[in-house]
């Protein structure tokens, strides 16, 4: 090691963002969802917004033992739109250019007291993240730790229990491109991005002997409404475990790897998507409906007008809520959602 590196790692070690006095709120979970450009990540916010209010509603009911309460946080985000827009069967915009931010607040009433779950939210391109923690690697933060990427990082990655990982399925089926990054490969920016969030668990353990080590790991397969066809031609049944299997490791082999390297065991797979209004074409071709009123949203999404929320698979959404925030499983200790 020359004498410019063992400054440096002497300086890194001394000066490490883990060792900072930043506030940790042990007494909530927190969990982190990760993705890139256009992977689905405001669809599933707005999508588990819905989930939670009916969530709510149902709870809340006179003579309930149990309550559930449920708060969004608006910074620079307008979730409370997209929810608002799948009511009315459609997609929301495209996110376009800066970082969006947002707290999901969850409060579940106990006989023993209260127990409270935070999901703080920013939005991002995952190629950027990653040039985060690669700056940070470089001791680039050590110097000035007030930097807004700094506190990024410290929110997502040191101060989170729990990544979640939004991979749309049409990317490697070939029915879209991967947008916003260097490389047009899904599976590759995503392991990238996976291993760079254990690489830098790995060295916080190593200097920080407080540190919160990853207690599991979400996956949400997204927008298996626009690959149902492609998905059945290769016999491939996402609603069970074999299917999952046989799918992440053919088309998301790096990211399986990765996971599989940290244990399959401690990870949970929900694909999800909703449900799109269909006509059919002079041929006789079954085709998904454009959005009447907004056509540059893309498809109309189905609505149950008797419920006002949009068809999807809201079952996946309880049990992301039951098993993994209110009776989380025995490697889900704390959470963080952040979605990039």
């Amino acid at each position: 090691m020359s004498v410019t590196e063992t400054i440096k790692k002497g300086a890194k070690d001394l000066f490490s963002i883990p060792k900072l006095a930043f506030p940790r709120p042990e007494q909530e979970r927190r969990a982190s969802v990760f993705g890139m450009v256009e992977s689905g990540k405001t669809t599933f916010l707005g999508l588990l917004e819905i989930v939670c209010i009916d969530y709510a509603n149902k709870t809340n009911k006179r003579g309930s033992k149990d309550k559930f309460h449920f708060l969004v946080q608006e910074r620079t985000s307008g979730i409370r739109q997209t929810s608002s827009e799948l009511r009315q069967g459609m997609f929301p915009p495209k996110t376009t250019g800066g970082i969006f931010e947002a707290d999901f607040l969850m409060r579940f009433g106990k006989t023993f007291g209260e127990q409270q779950v935070r999901l703080p939210f920013c939005e991002t391109a995952g190629e950027t993240f990653n040039k985060m923690l690669e700056r940070f690697g470089d001791g680039q933060y050590d110097i000035n730790p007030n930097l807004k990427d700094a506190q990024l990082v410290y929110d997502y990655i040191l101060n989170t229990d729990a990544p979640i990982l939004i991979a749309p399925v049409t990317r490697p089926l070939g029915l879209e491109k991967e947008i916003g990054a260097q490389l047009n490969l899904p599976d590759v920016n995503l392991s990238r991005l996976l291993a760079a969030i254990y690489g830098y668990k790995m060295e916080e353990q190593r200097s920080n002997p407080t540190y919160r080590p990853i207690r599991g790991i979400g996956v949400f397969l997204t927008k298996i409404d626009g690959a149902k066809v492609h998905l059945a031609a290769r016999h491939i049944n996402m609603d069970t475990e074999e299917g999952i299997h046989l799918f992440m490791s053919k088309y998301f082999p790096e990211t399986y790897a990765v996971l599989g390297w940290y244990g399959l065991e401690n990870v949970k797979f929900w694909p999800i998507g909703v449900e799109l209004e269909t006509d059919t074409d002079s041929m006789g071709n079954i085709v998904a409906k454009k959005h009447p009123l907004r056509p540059d949203r893309g498809w109309k999404i189905k609505v149950d007008h008797t419920r006002n929320v949009p068809v999807f698979t809201e079952q996946h959404f309880y049990e992301f809520i039951e098993s993994y925030l209110r009776f989380p499983a025995k490697f889900f200790l704390c959470f963080t959602i952040v979605s990039f």
